[in-house]
């Protein structure tokens, strides 16, 4: 496969990558990185596209770009083969393609992460990237995407206009993937190191890497601008395990968090949230706004009979760009342990006499310091929840019916499943670069600060806590309701 036309390919699928949201960031967009291995000593690599398209060809703009990946690698040899043994895969879809359109307007986000990347890449200076599309013609028994977007046009790769879908020809990118060669990258290798997620921004020429031929067809020739592969660390990852093994944990969840210093004390509010892979791995990337974050973790596995709840878990102070390695969480006892359930009703007024509905977040608290700061009321996850935090809607009329609501208010009764453990709670060194959890839970009451939150009320109002003791496997009411007033006549 000749340079310019592995450089395309590889381009190509990165774009893909950007519609999919996982390596690829779109005008300024998202980025996707690779998960860590689970010892705390691999990297990540993110890829980020920038400048989409806004292409025309004789019978109008171009509306979709379809490309269908199988897989990314990578190699620290700028002359290996295809062939040749020391290949690192980043994701691995060749049982389950995924479809991704280039000209998305989605918003974009980290492409190897959304392709489902699990594994982390060993530290070392890559050279090589490929990424490897599937063939419009694959052989019998081949998987291939479902919906595919390019039916129509009997292909897998695809273009549609104003005219309808025409298949995208390939060169060799289904055999030996799309090449990024050490020309096109910024000190001529990606550099991974230890316990750090890395990303990569990538400048996508994509109007002119879809060509069309003189028949009247399409062939993708990506091509990439000069020295446009470089270093961009904006991703945090890391590996949730059962403390004293490396045992991922399923399902667990994740949140990133930032004070929120207008209200007294401050409330670390979640930014994004996760769920763990089946090897307990997680990336976030793009991460929203600056750093550092706070990274608070929970889990509850298994069946009623078999039922683990773990304490929660707090890592202060993450900076961007770090692979937080093995991240533990303790059982809170044998099986079963089931979580703590606290149970309360929330309102929203207009005034003392005219009721509205709202949307109110609701947020269980505890409270934490990091090494050397100031108490902070951290937001813990919920279990079984719609969202990170849950965030409900009051009515006239709740479900459960009991208790009604007030005279002129709505109201919502909840019911929020959490950790009946104290956090284990660590804060990142900046200058070891490295975090250390203690390995002994907290004792003590386990005191939660539950709290409301609409923005659509009065600054006043906005938001409101009521402290509560629980405990492991029992439930709780709130004594008192959650009340918010000086809300809109409307949400």
């Amino acid at each position: 496969m000749s340079d310019d036309r592995a450089v395309a390919a590889l381009s190509a699928a990165l774009l893909f990558l950007v519609a999919a949201g996982f390596v690829i960031l779109v005008s300024c967009g998202g980025v996707t990185t690779s998960p860590p291995s689970g010892t705390g000593m691999s990297g990540q690599v993110t890829t980020i596209l920038t400048d989409p398209p806004t292409c025309s060809v004789p019978y109008g703009p171009f509306t979709h770009v379809w490309v269908t990946v199988t897989k990314v690698m990578a190699h620290i040899s700028a002359s290996a083969s295809d062939t040749d043994s020391g290949w690192q895969t980043l994701v691995d879809l060749s049982s389950n393609p995924r479809q991704i359109d280039l000209f998305s307007l989605a918003s974009p986000a980290c492409v190897l992460t959304q392709l489902g990347s699990a594994t982390g890449l060993p530290p070392g200076n890559y050279q090589q990237i490929r990424i490897y599309l599937l063939s419009n013609s694959p052989a019998s028994g081949t998987a291939t995407p479902s919906p595919n977007n390019c039916a129509s046009a009997s292909a897998f790769n695809c273009v549609a206009t104003s005219l309808g879908t025409f298949p995208l020809l390939l060169s060799s990118q289904a055999q030996t993937g799309i090449k990024i060669p050490p020309g096109q990258i910024s000190g001529g290798a990606i550099s991974v190191q230890a316990n750090q997620a890395v990303d990569l921004s990538i400048d996508f020429n994509a109007c002119a890497s879809i060509l069309q031929q003189g028949n009247g067809g399409y062939r993708l020739k990506p091509t990439l601008r000069a020295g446009v592969v470089s270093v961009n660390n904006n991703a945090i990852s890391g590996t949730v395990v059962v403390q004293g093994t490396t045992t991922g944990i399923s399902g667990a969840l994740v949140l990133l968090e930032q004070p929120d210093t207008s209200v007294t004390p401050s409330i670390d509010r979640v930014q994004v949230a996760a769920v763990t892979d089946s090897g307990g791995h997680f990336i976030f990337c793009p991460l929203p706004g600056q750093g550092p974050y706070d990274v608070v973790v929970a889990a509850t596995t298994g069946t009623l009979a078999s039922q683990v709840t773990y304490n929660p878990t707090i890592a202060f102070s993450v900076p961007m760009g770090t692979n937080l390695g093995n991240i533990p969480l303790a059982p809170e006892g044998p099986a079963p342990s089931a979580p703590a359930t606290i149970t309360g009703q929330v309102t929203t007024a207009i005034d003392s006499s005219t009721a509205t509905a709202g949307a109110v977040t609701l947020s269980p608290l505890q409270d934490a310091a990091p090494q050397g700061g100031s108490l902070l009321r951290v937001t813990i996850p919920v279990f079984a929840a719609n969202s990170q935090p849950p965030v409900v809607i009051t009515t006239p009329s709740p479900s459960p019916s009991t208790p009604a609501c007030p005279a002129n208010t709505q109201c919502f009764n909840f019911s929020l499943l959490v950790p009946g453990s104290n956090a284990l709670v660590a804060t990142y060194d900046s200058t070891a670069k490295s975090i250390t959890f203690p390995t002994t839970p907290p004792g003590g009451s386990i005191n939660y600060n539950v709290n409301a939150w609409d923005t659509d009320c009065s600054t006043a109002n906005a938001t409101t806590a009521i402290s509560v003791a629980v405990t492991a496997g029992a439930a709780t009411n709130l004594a008192t309701a959650l009340g918010l007033s000086g809300c809109p006549a409307s949400m």
